[in-house]
């Protein structure tokens, strides 16, 4: 009997709090989106025609921004009314740099100077390397970049 009772009255408030739920009909629901989503905008305030802000003497300030990549995974940011970049690239010995009227000219860091060298081994491999300084090698033994030696396979004498 309790059973039946707490299920009675479990049903009869679902049902009353259904209610508004079923007062709505899907019709007027998506007739209001619908009115809602194309109804005319809002006025707005009068914007000055264009003859009437050029009689003003104002000027439009055209900002302009402009990125330099650097040889070391950094980047320069220009900005102004004018810009421009240069990328590094350091095998051309180009630094990279960036210039606007705002920020004046920014450069990248200079390009590493550095160097290699290649080996051809008496079995007709090659062996290669590359440094910042001090590169040199010595045919059918090694390459030798910042005091590393990189030696052939096979090299029978060969000085150190």
């Amino acid at each position: 009997m309790k059973k039946g009772l707490v299920f009675g009255s479990a049903l009869l408030i679902l049902a009353v709090c259904s209610l508004p739920a079923h007062a709505a009909s899907p019709e007027d629901s998506a007739a209001a989106a619908w009115a809602a989503i194309f109804a005319p905008a809002p006025p707005v305030a009068a914007q000055p025609q264009a003859q009437d802000v050029a009689a003003r003497g104002h000027r439009l300030n055209v900002k302009s921004s402009s990125i330099a990549h650097c040889w070391d995974n950094t980047t320069r940011t220009c900005t102004g009314t004018s810009s421009s970049a240069v990328d590094s690239n350091c095998s051309a010995g180009q630094q990279g740099y960036c210039t606007g009227t705002d920020t004046g000219t920014l450069s990248c860091p200079t390009c590493p100077t550095g160097c290699s060298t290649t080996v051809t081994c008496s079995n007709g491999s090659r062996v290669s390397c590359s440094g910042t300084s001090d590169c040199f090698s010595v045919n059918n033994c090694y390459a030798s970049c910042d005091g590393v030696l990189h030696w052939c396979a096979v090299h029978p004498s060969c000085p150190v």
